[in-house]
């Protein structure tokens, strides 16, 4: 982190928000060039609880974004991809959420915007776990053990790839510029990849990595780009091809 250079407007924020936790939790506050107890000097505590957006996200440098609660909303999923000049990523686990964007949700929400991108010429790949693989095995029985509140078991993958299977097949009926590919991968899965045209200047990322015991949909979510975190974009992107080699289509799949 000591090469990390920011402003002096980005200090202060976080100097601020510090002492405002400071002042909610301990009520103690900065007063004449030392802390001390605030009720000592007539000040009120006050709730701030309902101050707190549910969505907290931390701008910790230009470029680079800190999501804390999780999975984004999907306004924000679909401001991320709007811009695509070439082509969006999406790799996960199982990619029920994913699906249910084009299933269960008005079609404004996210399909819209998605065929949008593919007339402009845009190419989208999704990425899931292989149902049929060791690693889903692996995976999943290790997950078990410690989790009882989310998909612990291969049968949402199989029934995610019909889904998109669908879902593909809807789409290449409507002859857009842009393609619409669906992969499955046989690795552990480490973490979540939502990529903007990754292999460009302008490349963009959302990286959630998959905290053990804990409800992938609530791991927090870095969000940060090429141009401003070269290295740290690198080295992500060096993971993403690494994990999607010898990936192979879902069409693959029927003709076994």
């Amino acid at each position: 982190m000591k090469d990390i250079k920011v402003s002096s407007d980005t200090l202060h924020g976080l100097a601020t928000t510090i002492q405002e936790l400071i002042k909610a939790e301990l009520d103690y506050g900065w007063i004449d060039s030392s802390y001390q107890h605030l009720a000592s000097k007539g000040w009120k505590a006050i709730e701030i609880k309902e101050s707190i957006p549910k969505e907290l996200s931390i701008h910790l440098n230009k470029g680079f974004i800190f999501h804390t609660e999780g999975r984004l909303e999907i306004h924000q999923k679909v401001a991320f991809i709007s811009n695509a000049q070439k082509e969006v990523v999406e790799f996960g686990v199982t990619l029920n959420t994913f699906a249910s964007y084009f299933n269960s949700r008005r079609d404004g929400e996210y399909k819209t915007h998605v065929e949008e991108l593919l007339n402009r010429g845009v190419n989208f790949k999704c990425y899931l776990l292989d149902p049929e693989s060791n690693e889903a095995s692996v995976y999943f029985d290790d997950r078990r053990r410690e989790q009882d509140n989310e998909i612990i078991n291969v049968e949402p993958i199989r029934d995610a790839i019909r889904k998109l299977a669908n879902i593909k097949k809807t789409i290449d009926a409507k002859s857009f510029i842009g393609k619409f590919e669906v992969f499955t991968y046989k690795h552990i899965p480490y973490n979540y990849f939502m990529i903007v045209d990754g292999n460009t200047p302008n490349g963009g990322m959302m990286v959630s990595h998959y905290l053990y015991g804990i409800q992938r949909a609530k791991c927090p979510v870095w969000e940060f780009n090429k141009s401003h975190n070269h290295e740290m974009y690198r080295r992500y992107w060096e993971s993403y091809q690494k994990l999607i080699k010898g990936a192979r289509p879902i069409s693959d799949r029927a003709k076994q």
